[in-house]
């Protein structure tokens, strides 16, 4: 196996891991989504999100930029709050 391969083979099981945890996170953030929809709290938070930028940002060790890790964690918070909106519209029609 050459040197190449090898890497790739790395980044494939990390890309594995990196789906499983992303998975476990929206997981939860549904669960977020009904204890907030069950209380009339408003799926999105300003303030949260930016406690979540601040943290990855704080627990980066590099090599990714600040920048970096914002702009993914911008899009993971987006899918959250797409995830929430969802699952209120079907809540909605549910009912």
């Amino acid at each position: 196996m050459s040197e190449l391969t090898r890497l790739r083979s790395k980044i494939d099981i990390l890309d594995r891991r990196l789906v499983k945890l992303l998975n476990q996170r929206l997981a939860t953030v549904g669960r977020i989504g009904t204890w907030k929809a069950e209380r009339g709290l408003a799926s999105y938070s300003p303030k949260r999100s930016a406690e979540i930028l601040r943290n990855v940002c704080t627990a980066n060790a590099g090599p990714s930029t600040a920048g970096q890790l914002r702009r993914i964690y911008r899009q993971i918070i987006a899918a959250s709050v797409q995830l929430q909106s969802k699952q209120r519209s079907a809540r909605r029609k549910g009912k």
